[in-house]
């Protein structure tokens, strides 16, 4: 009987911190906008330097494999939706 739980317990954990996951996301993206829409900026051009920044990051800090990895797995959620997860 306790398996159950602790698989509830687990997907809560999941789904929590997918929620702020999300929310943190949201405020990201935000930022950038207002800042864009300051700056005169165009948004699409300051999301993709801000995409392209957080690629180099990752290549980086854990190779060029992890990059193309997560880059590959955002291309494959435009392309065929699901979800993505990257730890």
């Amino acid at each position: 009987m306790a398996a159950p739980k602790v698989v509830r317990l687990a997907e809560y954990r999941q789904n929590t911190q997918q929620m702020h996951i999300d929310d943190i996301s949201a405020q990201a993206f935000l930022f950038l906008q207002e800042q864009a829409q300051e700056h005169d900026l165009p948004m699409r051009a300051l999301l993709r330097e801000h995409l392209l920044g957080l690629a180099c990051v990752v290549k980086a800090v854990e190779g060029l494999d992890e990059a193309q990895n997560w880059l590959a797995m955002i291309s494959d959620e435009i392309n065929h939706g699901g979800s993505i997860e990257i730890q």
